[in-house]
């Protein structure tokens, strides 16, 4: 038996099979003489979608998935995320796509980045300014500090914030 087995021999070798069966020879006969090996069940399936299917059931639909990301398409994305480091994978594949045809998945994109030491940096942001003290007038704070609803350096929960020189009365401040 030989190790490799081209598609086209695979058909030629599943024709033979289907011959020998129906000019009279058994599955395990016809399996033995066959240069593919077979089992017995896969021979019966095949002798089935013979019969419904005709000559498509020789054509095996089966494939592996072809390698995307080689040649051309490689190159392409190295250069692409070298020079734009914060890229993120799915404009990557859109740009694949856009200029090669072919659409690799966002986890394979991950994969062969993560491989190449390309994957996607963390965008840098500013640190956010520093809030302001206070924005409220001294009337207010000596009623907020008394309201239960009050957490310090948070807003109250009770809506009553533009409490001023008015002296309104909070709503959490009447007994439960």
């Amino acid at each position: 038996m030989q190790a490799t087995v081209s598609p086209e021999q695979r058909r030629a070798a599943k024709r033979e099979i289907v011959r020998q069966i129906e000019q009279g020879a058994s599955a395990k006969v016809a399996r033995l003489h066959s240069p593919v090996p077979m089992h017995r069940a896969t021979v019966y399936r095949l002798l089935k979608r013979v019969q419904s299917e005709g000559e498509k059931a020789f054509v095996d639909g089966r494939h592996g998935h072809p390698v995307k990301l080689r040649g051309e398409v490689l190159a392409f994305l190295s250069e692409h995320c070298q020079a734009n480091p914060y890229v993120s994978s799915p404009a990557v594949q859109r740009a694949i796509e856009e200029r090669f045809g072919c659409v690799p998945s966002v986890s394979q994109l991950n994969r062969v980045r993560a491989g190449l030491g390309l994957s996607r940096r963390p965008v840098q942001l500013r640190k956010k300014s520093p809030k302001p003290s206070s924005r409220l007038s001294p009337d207010t704070t000596s009623m907020q500090v008394a309201c239960s609803c009050w957490r310090p350096r948070t807003r109250p929960r009770c809506s009553l914030i533009s409490l001023s020189r008015s002296q309104q009365k909070c709503p959490r401040l009447v007994p439960h």
